[in-house]
């Protein structure tokens, strides 16, 4: 159960919603103190006694809650504990793929046992053809969920703890070669995600960093480019009102900066000149929404990150270029940067990995050359000159 405070008639209520039977349920309750003078702490506090009460009050049906709504409202008690993308992520899993199965059955959560738990597993498996990496993603939502009823006194264990998973399938990421990477930045000239398409590929940067960029993020005096903020797109749909800035990034490391080629510098003033040829071209009809962007389209609407991720692969199948994802232009950064010799260190910084083994086991594949310098190595050793 939740409780928040909101404003009604000049005074401040208290809004509690929870899960019943698959249903969320709401009601209003009164804390009976206007909204004019110094009563938002009192009402805090009045907020805090009201949520005990009604918690209490359905405390008694609570034994037999069904998994379904309990996940439900685990998802609003985690929702400020998490960050909002990794929140949209959650609950777009639990809400679409585990609830219904187990709603249907009306598994309760305290007769929820592991069969259970790996009867769905096996389900998915069977129906949808999900793969390991996938089941493991349930699994990490169902036992976190679950870790928390154990520490309400909810249930005495977590059976999430006692299942089998499968073995999880490797990603081979695929990455594009000099050639290609000088092949897309010359056809996708002209092209709508042009822009973000070249940010990636010069810099390695993530979706979200790329389309995040603004224009007071550049600095051409010191030739740098800033990475300080995040556009997110987790909202239930993809809609516009779900597309916002974030500042910051997807970890700490992720706030990092890049020196600034000259031709990049170049493509970029350009850039920023043909912005403001169409902000005068088209007036009041120009967007103002998102008018420090780098990557806006010709009427200022920001690229939204779901249109990129898929026109990327359309326009790659258009000039007959291998099919790659959006992200794997980041890999193939990477890749350029290792062939080059550039060591491992310095592309986690250049990446924004938080952790050197983040870098080492996405790219350590990607040097066939340092195993055979070893061998060479080795060679040396062993063979008689």
């Amino acid at each position: 159960m939740t409780a928040n405070l909101y404003e009604k008639n000049n005074k401040y209520h208290v809004m509690l919603s929870w899960y019943q039977n698959s249903k969320r349920r709401q009601k209003s309750v009164s804390t009976g103190l206007p909204t004019q003078g110094k009563n938002k702490r009192k009402a805090e506090a009045i907020r805090k006694e009201i949520l005990a009460e009604w918690e209490t009050k359905i405390a008694c049906n609570f034994q037999d809650i069904l998994l379904s709504d309990y996940l439900l409202q685990w998802l609003e008690v985690a929702k400020d504990s998490i960050a909002e993308t990794t929140y949209f992520s959650y609950k777009k899993t639990i809400k679409n793929q585990i609830c219904p199965y187990f709603a249907e059955r009306k598994v309760k959560l305290h007769e929820l046992r592991p069969f259970h738990i790996q009867d769905f597993y096996a389900w998915k498996k069977k129906t949808s053809k999900v793969t390991g990496n996938t089941i493991h993603r349930y699994h990490a939502n169902i036992h976190k969920a679950l870790k928390h009823a154990v520490q309400m006194e909810l249930i005495r264990d977590n059976p999430a703890s006692k299942v089998v998973l499968p073995r999880k399938e490797r990603f081979q990421s695929s990455f594009y070669t000099a050639e290609e990477m000088r092949l897309l930045l010359e056809v996708i000239k002209g092209e709508k995600i042009e822009t973000p398409v070249y940010l990636a590929s010069w810099f390695g940067m993530r979706r979200g960093e790329v389309l995040g960029l603004r224009w007071q993020d550049i600095d051409f005096d010191s030739m740098t480019l800033f990475v300080k903020g995040v556009i997110t797109d987790k909202g239930e749909e993809s809609r516009s009102e779900n597309i916002k800035y974030r500042p910051g990034a997807k970890t700490r490391s992720g706030l990092r900066s890049f020196p600034l080629p000259p031709e990049v510098a170049v493509y970029l003033k350009e850039r920023k000149e043909r912005q403001a040829e169409y902000q005068e071209l088209f007036g009041t009809a120009y967007s103002d929404a998102w008018l420090d962007f780098v990557c806006v389209n010709e009427m200022g609407n920001l690229i939204a990150p779901e249109y990129l991720s898929r026109t990327f692969p359309n326009v790659l199948k258009k000039y007959g270029l291998r099919a790659i994802r959006f992200h794997e232009l980041r890999d193939s950064n990477a890749s350029l940067l290792l062939d080059k010799g550039v060591d491992m260190k310095l592309i986690q910084s250049w990446l924004g990995h938080a952790h050197y083994s983040t870098t080492a086991d996405i790219y350590a594949h990607l040097r066939p050359d340092a195993k055979r310098s070893l061998g060479d190595v080795l060679s040396g050793e062993f063979v008689e000159k």
